[in-house]
């Protein structure tokens, strides 16, 4: 029988560890092995598990889950210690909460993490838990290395496990897709910068759900090429709506508004439920395929016939 995993003299504690992990690097690594170092386990939560790949998240839980326990194992770390569960976006904050705390399922937990800016504010939503900083490694950023992979530049702290997986993933037509999606936001992003006054971005979406479809196109765009989106279109600038020609009113609209929604530039998306083009898609089938939609759109999908 092997031996039970050994418990650090500090108590039996959990450490629970959000991220998105794209990619696992070296802070992301040492933050690990300090909370084992101090609490009996940990929960690892990759966020984002619910979304397509893009240039934002181009790893699926799944290979950033094995990153994770290749790099650990590489430690010595004994994985029976390590629990990872997959974390989906809901683009809310009172929703995600709730699947974090079902997630751990238990009120005996230690949050760790380094509070650095806004997308660390989460660290202060569990009241219940106590908040342990992770140590700090200045200037290193997942953000910065995705930009460096895709632009072909040096690789820095990163665990030898993802090294090696980045190498091998860089051979795939994947990664040629992502790096296409990738430069295309740049440029997007920096022609909006150049306006004098940047703008809040406005889009309609049309939601026609009848005989159990639903109405959807594939994008052809370097930006979520081959993903499903709900029909629509962005709005010009003071737009309300732009429907029939002579329409007493706009049609009710639920906005979805989650600064992190959109890739390009925060986009505000006003969904009405009304036909707007599209094909007709099976919906079980969509419902069954969070991983085929564009950005937040499987999530607006939901949230709309399952409020």
């Amino acid at each position: 029988m092997p031996d039970p995993p050994t418990v650090p003299p500090h108590g039996p504690q959990t450490a629970v560890y959000i991220g998105r992990f794209e990619p696992l690097h070296d802070a992301h690594l040492h933050t690990m092995l300090s909370a084992l170092e101090r609490h009996a386990r940990l929960t690892v939560l990759p966020g984002s598990a619910n979304l397509a790949r893009s240039m934002k998240n181009p790893w699926t839980t799944p290979e950033r889950a094995r990153m994770i326990r290749v790099a650990l194992q590489a430690e010595g770390v004994d994985l029976r210690r390590v629990r990872l569960r997959p974390l989906p976006d809901e683009f809310d904050m009172t929703l995600w909460a709730g699947q974090v705390r079902e997630r751990v399922g238990t009120p005996n937990a230690v949050l760790v993490g380094f509070d650095k800016d806004a997308s660390s504010s989460y660290l202060h939503w569990f009241p219940e838990w106590q908040v342990e900083p992770g140590p700090v490694t200045p200037g290193l950023s997942a953000t910065d290395l995705r930009a460096a992979y895709f632009e072909e530049r040096p690789l820095r702290q990163l665990p030898a496990a993802v090294r090696d997986f980045l190498e091998a993933f860089r051979q795939t037509r994947t990664f040629r897709r992502l790096q296409t999606e990738h430069f295309a936001v740049l440029a997007r992003r920096e022609a909006l910068k150049k306006q004098a006054s940047p703008p809040a971005l406005q889009e309609v979406r049309f939601l026609h759900v009848s005989g159990g479809q639903v109405w959807l196109n594939r994008r052809r765009d370097p930006v979520g090429n081959g993903l499903w989106e709900l029909p629509g279109h962005l709005l010009a600038a003071g737009d309300l709506h732009d429907f029939q020609e002579g329409e007493a009113a706009p049609a009710p609209a639920r906005i979805f508004d989650h600064p992190s929604r959109s890739l390009v530039w925060p986009t505000a998306a006003r969904v009405v439920q009304q036909p707007g083009g599209g094909t007709p898609i099976p919906l079980h089938l969509a419902l069954g395929r969070p991983h085929r939609f564009f950005e937040d759109h499987h999530v607006i999908l939901r949230r709309m016939l399952f409020p």
